[in-house]
């Protein structure tokens, strides 16, 4: 198995995560090196011990690497790991990076210069219209505009940079083939159309209360800048401010 390969196969696994993944590399040498280890190897990691390594090692013999890259390709996406060129430089730096995005449109260069715009899902009328403006002035200026998809701010803000025609990137909670809130269907065509939809979820995952938190760092580390309109104290979109301040 190649590393890239590796990287999908650990990425797909429930209850490893990037950082402990980042922990068997350094002791092993490589993500290829972790799938051939041995317990006893993995063991030797920090944070791994005897039960998780059997469960974790379990896991992974039940997983087709090969069948997730073809269900990506038929529903028009691709895989990018950390070892790929086009993995985002900037996501690259925080503190635990994901090992694999499942990509459904394009990343380009350009996306280096790129702007969050998160808030509230339930916003007054005002907060839309500033997300929405804000995010066509940003477009028109040659910003990417980065959000999360949901109700409220986010969409305003995908909505916005769609209208400037500039490019928009929707991080997901939930696998690539799992559009959620389901309405925003049309919304995510099009940013597909002039940008991309992003999860570091596996292929039919569906959202869970943790899974929104964890993208926000993702939305938090692929830009430069992050704007909030209209959120409330301890909400998610403070979560992402965090996310961001540490980057």
């Amino acid at each position: 198995m190649t590393e890239r390969e590796a990287l999908i196969a650990l990425n797909m696994v429930d209850g490893i995560g990037p950082v402990r993944v980042r922990e068997l590399m350094q002791v092993l040498g490589s993500a290829a090196n972790i799938l051939q280890a041995d317990v006893s190897d993995w063991v030797q990691a920090k944070g791994v011990g005897q039960v998780l390594a059997e469960k974790l090692k379990g896991r992974l013999r039940d997983l087709d690497v090969q069948a997730e890259i073809r269900k990506a390709e038929k529903l028009g996406a691709h895989i990018v790991t950390c070892v790929d060129e086009t993995y985002p430089a900037l996501l690259k730096t925080i503190h635990d990076p994901p090992l694999a995005l499942y990509v459904k449109g394009n990343l380009l260069p350009q996306d280096k210069h790129a702007m969050a715009i998160i808030g509230s899902r339930r916003c007054t009328h005002y907060g839309t219209q500033v997300a929405d403006r804000l995010s066509f002035q940003l477009a028109k200026q040659g910003y990417t505009v980065v959000s999360g998809l949901a109700r409220g701010i986010d969409a305003a803000g995908h909505q916005g940079a769609l209208k400037g025609g500039g490019r928009t990137l929707a991080v997901l909670g939930t696998g690539i083939d799992q559009i959620y809130p389901a309405e925003h269907a049309e919304l995510a065509g099009k940013i597909v159309a002039q940008g991309a939809l992003i999860s570091e979820f596996p292929i039919g995952f569906k959202p869970t209360r943790q899974s929104f938190p964890q993208r926000n760092r993702i939305v938090a580390g692929l830009c430069g800048g992050t704007l909030v309109v209209e959120a409330a104290r301890g909400s998610g979109a403070m979560m992402t401010v965090d996310f961001a301040n540490v980057a």
